[in-house]
This record gives C-alpha cells, sequence and structure tokens, in this order.
C-alpha cells in the first residue's frame, strides 16, 4: 500500500511537469507600412573644379600660362524641397521607394589674373541648380520607432557653367581679347545613401546621407570674332546631407491609382 501511494506521488509530479505553460504573446511589429509626403533641407559639397583641358589658335600657347588649368573648385551650398515615397513592410523589414526635388544653390566661383603676353583676368562659376532623386530604399527597424535604411537609384539635376578669360586692357572687340561661355544643361546620373527615420504616431524626422554623380558637363567657347577655342569640362558630383519631417499615410499611393482609396 505504502509502495503504492509513493509511486503515485512520483507520477502526478511528472505529469504537472508535461503541462505546457502558456506563453505571453509577443508585442505586435509598429506598422510603418504607407505612402508618406514631407520636407527637406540640408547643405551639399563637391571637390571637383571647372577644368580648361584644350586651346586652339592664338589660346594655344596660353592655357596653363595665362589661363589656368582648374578653377571655381570645392562646390558648397545649400539644397531644400519635398520629399515623398511609399513603404511595404514584411516583419521588422521596411521597403519601398524614395523620391525628391529640390531648389539646389551649389556652386563655386573663382577669378585669378595671370602675367603674361596678355595678361589676362579669369573667371569661372559652376552651380548646381536644382537636384531631385527617385530611389529604392529597404531597412531595418531597431526598435519599434527608430528605422535605419539604405538606398539607391537615379538622380538629376540642371549643372550651369560660366568662364571668361580677358585679355587686360583691350577691349572687347579686339581679336582674342574677351573669350566667353556660358552653358546650361540637365544633366542625369545615380544616387547612393544611408539614412535613420524617427516616428511617433503618422510623423516622422529622418537624416539622409547621399553621394551623387551627375556626370561630366563639356563645351567649347571663344570670343566673338577669332577662329580659336577653348574647351571646358566639370564633373557635377559631390555630397549632401539634409534633414526633413514626414506625414505617413495608412495608405499608398498606388491604392489612389487602383481606386481602391478614395481622397474624398
Amino acid at each position: 500500500m505504502l509502495g503504492a501511494l509513493a509511486l503515485a506521488g512520483t507520477i502526478a509530479p511528472a505529469r504537472a511537469a508535461d503541462v505546457a505553460v502558456p506563453l505571453k504573446p509577443l508585442p505586435p511589429v509598429p506598422n510603418w507600412a504607407g505612402s508618406f509626403i514631407g520636407l527637406q533641407a540640408g547643405a551639399a559639397w563637391g571637390s571637383d573644379p571647372v577644368s580648361f583641358t584644350n586651346a586652339t589658335g592664338v589660346y594655344a600657347g596660353s592655357l596653363g600660362v595665362t589661363i589656368p588649368p582648374t578653377l571655381a573648385g570645392n562646390p558648397t551650398g545649400f539644397v531644400g524641397g519635398a520629399q515623398w515615397g511609399t513603404n511595404f513592410q514584411t516583419d521588422r523589414w521596411v521597403y519601398g521607394f524614395l523620391s525628391d526635388f529640390s531648389y539646389s544653390d551649389i556652386r563655386a566661383t573663382e577669378s585669378i589674373g595671370l602675367a603674361g603676353a596678355p595678361p589676362r583676368s579669369n573667371f569661372a562659376e559652376q552651380r548646381l541648380k536644382w537636384f531631385g532623386t527617385t530611389r529604392l530604399r529597404g531597412g531595418y527597424l531597431v526598435t519599434d520607432n527608430l528605422l535605419l535604411y539604405g538606398s539607391g537609384g537615379l538622380a538629376s539635376g540642371t549643372g550651369e557653367v560660366t568662364v571668361s578669360n580677358d585679355a587686360t586692357g583691350l577691349p572687347c572687340f579686339f581679336a582674342g581679347a574677351c573669350p566667353f561661355g556660358h552653358h546650361s544643361q540637365t544633366r542625369f546620373g545615380w544616387a547612393l545613401g544611408l539614412g535613420a527615420e524617427y516616428a511617433w504616431g503618422p510623423w516622422s524626422v529622418t537624416l539622409d546621407y547621399v553621394h551623387y554623380d551627375l556626370g561630366r558637363l563639356n563645351f567649347s567657347y571663344a570670343d566673338a570674332v577669332s577662329p580659336s577655342f577653348i574647351s571646358t569640362s566639370t564633373d557635377f558630383s559631390g555630397d549632401m546631407i539634409r534633414g526633413g519631417i514626414n506625414y505617413r499615410f495608412d495608405w499608398t499611393f498606388f491604392d489612389v491609382l487602383t481606386g481602391r482609396k478614395r481622397l474624398y
């Protein structure tokens, strides 16, 4: 009798150990899905100068003597405008696209006089007048409110270059006295970036770094009467960092386009 009671006493705890303890459910991952719009602003900088790459005729002996090989390097300036995009989400992974369009005043200006025969007053200015990107974006929610991401895609902008190499003391109607050039062109290239976004409710603040490259703008110029030419080239590339603020909707732009979401 006592042996049976002892055996029952050993079996009961073992069976109790087999009873499953209910697990506490994990909190749901916050929802970042939806389209967003916002504003951004920041600063940009580059290193490429305006280069004088070739000269013919009366200018052939001046390049590197009275005409410097480069001017107006290290452009810097302000950039700011609008941004928009769409997020999709799988667990803690957030992905989608990000676009922006900005006014920019990224420029460098330089004047220098060089002695020679004749001495010349040289001027160059480069400017990136507006800038935009359309990038794929993907990142991970390191906390419920903080997204770290990388991005990459297309970039575009309007580059503008103005140059002159005036012969000091000679009037502009004199052959070879006042070579002048100005060229503006919309260019396309690429952009890569890293960033962080912190959200509270539908609002979020962003910090976005981008490296961009719009390629090289080339053109030749001369004075009004001489058949001689000077060539110039400028690489429009650099880096920018911008802060922004967004408002995110619980629907996407694609829902509006397909009629699944009405704005009225």
